[in-house]
């Protein structure tokens, strides 16, 4: 629904009004304004209401995208120390390279490697 942004910011004005002195309440063009105005100012209010919402939905997504970067894509590179050697004191000590999510100190196997056997009733 398109709404008309002078009557909003009309029911706005008196909101304000209301909010300073309660006894314009009691004022009859005031009513009458605020009957009139608010089908225009709520349909106002839930766009501004929605656009802040996506402004922070936008937000927690590029949040959620980094942390998903730091965790799952990011490798993690590990430099040992040389070993002393000529080759390895010139280029330095070997390194190696793991995905972050993958622990294999802390990923046990709790299954059998399976293996693709052609003959099912196990025929020796």
């Amino acid at each position: 629904m398109k709404y008309n942004i002078w009557f909003a910011l009309s029911y706005e004005i008196t909101e304000i009004l209301i909010n300073d002195d309660p006894r314009w309440l009691n004022n009859w063009i005031v009513a009458k304004i605020r009957v009139h105005c608010k089908p225009d100012w709520m349909e106002w209010k839930v766009q501004r209401t929605m656009s802040d919402v996506d402004l922070q939905v936008k937000e927690l997504q590029k949040k959620w995208q980094e942390e998903d970067y730091e965790k799952y894509v990011k490798p993690i590179v590990i430099e040992h120390k040389p070993d002393n050697s000529k080759a390895q004191s010139l280029l330095g000590g070997p390194m190696s390279i793991s995905a972050p999510w993958y622990k294999p100190d802390e990923q046990k196997r709790p299954y059998k490697a399976a293996y693709f056997n052609p003959d099912p009733q196990g025929s020796d």
